[in-house]
């Protein structure tokens, strides 16, 4: 009985530990509000329906927070077409063309010469959407937990710096404008560490109740050394 308790105890401290470095979660489950309890997205003029949040072109979304250099965002989405641009993310307060987009079906940072496109995205079909910037200027693409593309940053194109965030919003100023596809986001998380590869892996959609990556290896072991207590006491 008292090794139940102990690994009941364990997984709850391990569960509870699953969100660390989470700062943000919008489950857009008939609102924008963030279920950690800090700010709101903000509508720019699409639709929060029961499960998803539609949005026209450039009728996206803002999270009033300066994320900095170092972060993961984890969001499932889809566009309904595509054009030859639509802008995913924008780092730079909606100034200037450079910023991480839909080429076509592809993903592409623009403009960082020579790091092509990767991953292949179908109209109205959910992908989730998982990229992550660390301290060492690496900004990585991964598709449903894959690792599709890499960019080394050093030119800051993915630096948030004391911007706030635009999702599914193109540049009013400088360069093209209105690069935007017509879609609908599912949620959309943040954390500020950049999540390893394993980690993307192992997480979940926010209303599946399970440990997530942070805490996956820590709760192996943790398990372990409770097993190999047990065997010890008998």
């Amino acid at each position: 009985m008292k090794f139940h308790s102990l690994m009941a105890a364990a997984l709850l401290a391990f569960s509870m530990d699953s969100h660390a470095g989470l700062i943000h979660q919008f489950n857009i489950n008939g609102s924008l509000a963030d279920s950690v309890g800090n700010a709101s997205l903000v509508g720019l003029g699409g639709t929060v329906g029961a499960d998803a949040y539609v949005f026209d072109a450039n009728k996206g979304l803002r999270l009033e927070a300066k994320l900095g250099g170092v972060y993961t965002i984890d969001m499932r989405f889809h566009f309904d077409s595509f054009r030859t641009y639509g802008r995913i993310i924008d780092f730079k307060n909606l100034v200037g063309d450079e910023g991480f987009y839909a080429a076509s079906d592809k993903f592409r940072v623009f403009n960082i010469a020579g790091t092509g496109s990767g991953g292949n995205m179908d109209a109205n079909v959910d992908s989730r959407v998982t990229v992550t910037r660390d301290a060492q200027k690496m900004f990585r693409v991964y598709q449903n937990g894959e690792l599709v593309l890499s960019v080394l940053d050093t030119a800051g194109v993915t630096d948030f710096g004391q911007n706030v965030a635009h999702f599914f919003r193109d540049n009013i100023s400088g360069g093209t404008t209105g690069e935007g596809n017509p879609g609908a986001v599912d949620y959309i998380r943040v954390y500020d560490t950049a999540l390893g590869l394993e980690e993307v892996r192992a997480l979940t959609p926010p209303d599946v109740d399970v440990p997530e990556p942070a805490s996956l290896g820590l709760m192996g072991a943790g398990l372990a050394l409770l097993g190999f207590t047990r065997r010890r006491r008998k």
